[in-house]
């Protein structure tokens, strides 16, 4: 698994798309519905917080949404282990004032969750800040 985060709108986007040229795209900023596999060698799972978000909306605990997406990764590491590769891209909503809201402080604690969770099963991980990459994990580019 490939793990792209950043800021919004700093070129995270451009970036994949730079490097994986004929990905299928789920894209959570068009409405997909998040996908497990595909019959692509490449899957790109863009926009992972807004999926987090729809799963917190419809009610889940932050300890029902790190499971769900536990189960979610393992699904992708298994795709993966059968040849195709998973390219997850994820707005970093973590830092700066914490929301006074409940629902939109679960929402970021349990993107916090998921995220570390990802990190710590992506074979790569980058972090993308204003178009500039930095290889946090894997062999560098």
């Amino acid at each position: 698994m490939h793990f792209i985060f950043g800021g919004a709108f700093n070129g995270k986007r451009k970036w994949v798309k730079e490097r994986y040229h004929d990905a299928f795209w789920c894209s959570a900023y068009r409405g997909d519905k998040l996908v497990m596999n595909s019959r692509h060698n490449v899957m790109v799972i863009e926009g992972i917080e807004q999926y987090i978000k729809e799963s917190i909306e419809e009610g889940m605990t932050i300890e029902e949404v790190r499971r769900a997406f536990q189960t979610i990764v393992t699904d992708w590491l298994l795709l993966e282990a059968s040849g195709h590769q998973v390219v997850i891209i994820g707005t970093e909503i973590g830092k700066g004032i914490v929301p006074m809201n409940p629902q939109d402080r679960a929402w970021r604690d349990s993107c916090g969750y998921v995220y570390q969770h990802i990190v710590k099963n992506a074979h790569i991980v980058d972090h993308i800040w204003y178009g500039v990459s930095n290889r946090l994990k894997g062999e560098q580019e």
